[in-house]
């Protein structure tokens, strides 16, 4: 009798050890074999942890950083390709996250574009769309508005809105002889044009162009000062 238990033992006993062998000739086999990589990019990295582990790899993060379209805390990039093959086993790298970087926006309404597209090098940042417009206060080449405004922005590129300067306009130059200086100055402002002011006095006895002749906003007009009507004066 103790002989059969004895063999009943040694059956068991072989049975397991061969079952074992066998489990691990499968595994062994069974990790030989090439799975395809998902996509991990937008995932969490719960989500994409629970996926790898179904397909035997691992989730190893490498580290983090800024992303204005995929929020903090989700992948951003991958070191294998979806959909190609790799051994079960090994390890799939990943980016994570940090959302949308932050810069502190200034205000640049008023100054010249050009100066300002030298500032925006210095602080990292880009210009974006440029739309230019023509403007009765701001003068041309001048910024009139930005989006975004002033403050903490989550982005590197600020569109800006540049003047022309005014429309160009043009109408008949009109008769500044015999007006007072004061009264010259104040027509000529008005209707946006410049006094180039020769001599001394009072009156106003002589201009060029004149009176009469087409001129636009912005041209400047010549007016030679005396005392009185006439240059005899």
């Amino acid at each position: 009798m103790s002989n059969l238990f004895k063999l009943f033992f040694y059956l068991i006993g072989f049975i397991i050890v061969g079952a074992i062998a066998a489990f691990l000739i499968f595994e062994l086999l069974d990790f030989d074999r090439t799975v395809s990589v998902p996509l991990l990019i937008g995932k969490s990295i719960p989500e994409a942890t629970e996926l790898l582990k179904e397909r035997k790899l691992s989730l190893n993060v490498e580290g983090e950083d800024y992303n204005a379209e995929i929020p903090e805390g989700y992948i951003i990039r991958q070191d294998i390709k979806p959909g190609e093959g790799i051994k079960k086993g090994m390890d799939i790298k990943v980016f994570v996250s940090r959302g949308a970087e932050m810069f502190s926006m200034p205000s640049f309404e008023g100054q010249p574009l050009l100066d300002v597209k030298l500032t925006l090098i210095n602080l990292g940042m880009e210009v974006g769309k440029v739309t230019w417009v023509h403007s009765d206060t701001v003068s041309k080449g001048r910024i009139i508005a930005q989006r975004p405004l002033p403050g903490n922005v989550g982005g590197n590129k600020i569109n800006f809105l540049v003047s022309l300067g005014q429309y160009e306009v043009s109408y008949r130059c009109p008769s500044f002889v015999n007006m007072t200086i004061d009264d010259a100055r104040e027509l000529a402002e008005a209707i946006g044009l410049e006094l180039i002011e020769l001599d001394k006095g009072s009156r106003i006895i002589f201009q060029k162009p004149e009176a009469g002749a087409i001129v636009k906003r912005g041209d400047s007009v010549e007016v030679t000062l005396g005392r009185g009507w006439g240059f005899w004066f």
